[in-house]
């Protein structure tokens, strides 16, 4: 985890002595006794009838934290500072269309992939993103829904009953932005870094998502951009060439209105939808998505982003 200068390894084996589990299956397991310590201190929280916070996550962290024999020493720095609020929403969503194009196939519920996407950009994130929330939610989980729905707002998700309530699946425009993740990160050798550049004010959209229109300069860019991440001379790209020229035609006026400044987010957001639910309605039909999905090459789509 980014940011984090703890050692560790002392507590460790301070709860490896302090705790034993019998009858449960790994009994000697350093995450169980952790969890039993954690769990431990919830019920007696519980007991004590204690429902506040004597010290906030924030000034915690910035105090030293030592093992001394049996006893855990907190010592507070001399002044605490501003910490921020870790990482936001917007710089999540590059790596989540990236996360979501590698494990497009299966289909896990909303909360398993938040905890595989979290798993997976876990080295990127601050101690800040796994603060709980007033809700009791860790705070990277609630911040990957932000970006996820901001994704569907602007239709880079599947936006149906089907999907948005149970699982979040990428639309065409969605596919067409994490192939140019895709092969700018590989290239770059960071496929799971943060955009970090502030996009342009009233902008909710990442940089790297709204350069995507880039690859619209040609129908055989667009498409040339599809097929990088299919199997080669996927016969999708013959079945569906009059669906894909028609999407195309409707993506040029899309990316136009994802950097449209004269307009709110709100009104963005409803075009960019109408322009996706028209190009689902006009030619991107189920049997287009199943026979793409098909066609794409996840073995060699993670080759490339873990080589």
């Amino acid at each position: 985890m980014a940011g984090s200068e703890f050692d560790h390894g002392s507590l460790e084996a301070l709860v490896n002595r302090m705790i034993r589990v019998e009858g449960l299956p790994r009994n000697d397991d350093l995450d169980l006794k952790i969890a039993v310590l954690g769990l431990a201190l919830e019920k007696l929280q519980r007991l004590r009838r204690s429902t506040t916070q004597p010290i906030e996550f924030e000034k915690f962290e910035q105090c030293r934290l030592v093992v001394d024999g049996d006893r855990i020493v907190l010592t507070a720095p001399g002044e605490f500072r501003r910490m921020g609020t870790g990482t936001p929403p917007i710089q999540l969503q590059a790596p989540l269309l990236l996360f979501l194009l590698l494990h497009h196939r299966e289909r896990y519920s909303v909360l398993d992939i938040i905890r595989l996407f979290v798993e997976r950009i876990w080295d990127e994130l601050t101690d800040l993103d796994f603060k709980k929330t007033k809700t009791g939610v860790t705070r990277c989980f609630t911040n990957t829904r932000f970006a996820a729905g901001t994704l569907r707002g602007y239709g880079l998700l599947k936006y149906t009953q089907r999907e948005a309530f149970k699982t979040w699946e990428l639309s065409l425009s969605g596919f067409l932005v994490a192939a140019r993740i895709l092969k700018q990160r590989t290239a770059a050798k960071r496929p799971w870094g943060m955009d970090t550049r502030c996009p342009d004010s009233g902008l909710d959209l990442s940089s790297e998502i709204r350069e995507a229109r880039n690859e619209l300069a040609s129908f055989d860019a667009f498409a040339k951009c599809l097929a990088s991440i299919c199997t080669p001379n996927a016969d999708v790209f013959k079945t569906f060439r009059p669906a894909l020229e028609k999407a195309f035609q409707l993506l040029k006026g899309y990316w136009n209105v994802l950097n449209d400044l004269s307009k709110s987010r709100r009104e963005r957001q409803a075009a960019s939808l109408e322009c996706i639910n028209r190009l689902e309605r006009e030619g991107i039909s189920d049997d287009f998505y199943a026979d793409f999905s098909r066609c794409v090459h996840i073995d060699e789509l993670l080759a490339r982003v873990f080589e």
